[in-house]
């Protein structure tokens, strides 16, 4: 009985080894690089090979210098030996136009915010009836309220939130996840490749909230202004808050030192349009990432 106990030890533990192993892998590094076309970056320290996944956009040398070549966004990795990404360059040149399919969604989505005037929605509304006609007694909305005008413009919208065997979608073409839940919606996004934590109009962002899930709410950015120093002025429009749509503005500051401090708000003197926008964001939450939709 011993020996079959001890047996039993010594193959739980070996069990739990690639848990830990797993565990303990550390995320990239992540740098943020808005760029000019024509700019050259200073090195970017990273011990491994350089590689850019669009190098017509930005080019990078053996010791991590980017250049940037045309608009556009890339990603640009230092992989170490055993191709693990250990720095992660997320590389936006210039400012391309919003495809006109993504302005269409965002004017619906704010049609919708002006024709509501405030008013709360039912827990059964056009939303849930949209995502789950079944969900008599409703659910959180917020990610039906995006999703559903991304396929009122047509976009294409696929169920799938786990693709691990679907390619990623590298070449910027618009991109949307057919479902409501947050986290779905984040494993949509990240199956395809396509997260990221440079801003842009037109992009799901996902909150999360301190102490808590990092895929709290969801909302779309309705417009995007660049301040400096990595910081960004926000303005978005976001489903199910108090049962009702609501348009904030506010700071975002992808450089933070903690990610759960990153919004903070506008300057007194912006605040210029209290009939529309909300100024003091909701209690406990951050972003986390941006889903994205197109580049």
């Amino acid at each position: 009985m011993k020996r079959l106990i001890s047996a039993l030890v010594a193959l739980l533990v070996m069990l739990s080894l690639p848990l830990v192993q797993a565990a303990s892998k550390k995320d990239p590094k992540l740098v943020l690089l808005p760029m000019q076309v024509g700019q050259v970056s200073q090195p970017i320290a990273g011990s491994g090979t350089w590689e850019s996944e669009h190098p017509d956009i930005a080019t990078v040398s053996a010791d991590g210098v980017i250049t940037a070549v045309a608009e556009g966004y890339t990603l640009v990795l230092c992989k170490d030996k055993k191709g693990n990404p250990v720095v992660r360059c997320e590389v936006k040149v210039g400012q391309k136009p919003v495809p006109p399919e993504i302005q269409r969604v965002i004017d619906l989505a704010i049609a919708d915010w002006a024709e509501a005037g405030g008013s709360p929605f039912p827990k059964y509304n056009k939303y849930t009836q949209w995502f789950n006609p079944a969900a008599k007694s409703g659910f959180g909305w917020c990610g039906a309220f995006v999703g559903i005008h991304f396929e009122e413009v047509g976009v294409e919208m696929n169920k799938e939130y786990r693709a691990k065997n679907a390619p990623p979608l590298a070449d910027g073409s618009l991109f949307a996840v057919r479902q409501a839940s947050q986290t779905k919606l984040f494993e949509g996004f990240q199956s395809r490749n396509r997260l990221s934590n440079i801003p842009q109009t037109g992009y799901y962002i996902i909150y999360g909230r301190k102490g808590s899930t990092p895929y709290t709410h969801v909302g779309l950015i309705t417009a995007v202004q660049e301040m400096g120093d990595g910081v960004y002025l926000l303005e978005t429009v976001e489903g199910n808050l108090g049962s009702r749509i609501k348009r904030f503005s506010y700071l975002y500051d992808s450089l933070a030192e903690r990610k759960d401090r990153n919004i903070k708000p506008i300057p007194s003197d912006m605040q210029t349009q209290p009939d529309i926008f909300n100024y003091d964001y909701v209690d406990n939450f951050y972003i986390n990432v941006f889903g994205q939709t197109w580049y």
